[in-house]
């Protein structure tokens, strides 16, 4: 093989390769927002009032405020500000992951306030969300907070 058809052939593997990468980074996020959109919000309404959820979260009044957990008439809202924030050290990179996280790890991220936290510091929500949950029953909670703006 001639060298010039050796650097075409080398040239055009390195650009596959490229892609291929490139394009692995790129569907990840794509990935979590087809999740995310396959829930279904009136089934989470449902979970919502059934689960604890509803016990210590207040849906109709704006977020933070709450005596014992964060108000979540708005989550979706602030959810998307508090990816952005700097003292933000969680894994979401968006609205809907931050409320998953949210749910699965309540220690990823505790919203300051004076109840929010135990004498240890942990977050006062449970930690069990994760394993008792089914990935549907997730996506459909978050869809419905992602309804509370």
């Amino acid at each position: 093989m001639e060298p010039r058809r050796r650097i075409g052939f080398a040239g055009l593997a390195v650009f596959a390769i490229a892609f291929v990468l490139t394009g692995a980074q790129v569907s990840e996020p794509w990935r979590h927002r087809a999740v995310a959109a396959s829930g279904n919000a009136a089934r989470g309404a449902k979970l919502y009032e059934t689960l604890p959820c509803a016990s210590c979260h207040d849906i109709s009044r704006p977020w933070p405020g709450g005596a014992i957990c964060p108000n979540l008439g708005n989550i979706a809202t602030e959810a998307a500000r508090i990816v952005r924030r700097p003292d933000y050290h969680g894994r979401a990179k968006d609205a809907a992951g931050y409320i998953r996280e949210s749910i699965v790890d309540p220690n990823a991220y505790i919203v300051p306030g004076p109840a929010y936290r135990q004498a240890d510091g942990q977050s006062v929500m449970p930690k069990t969300f994760g394993q008792t949950l089914t990935p549907a029953q997730l996506e459909d909670l978050v869809v419905f907070l992602l309804t509370r703006r």
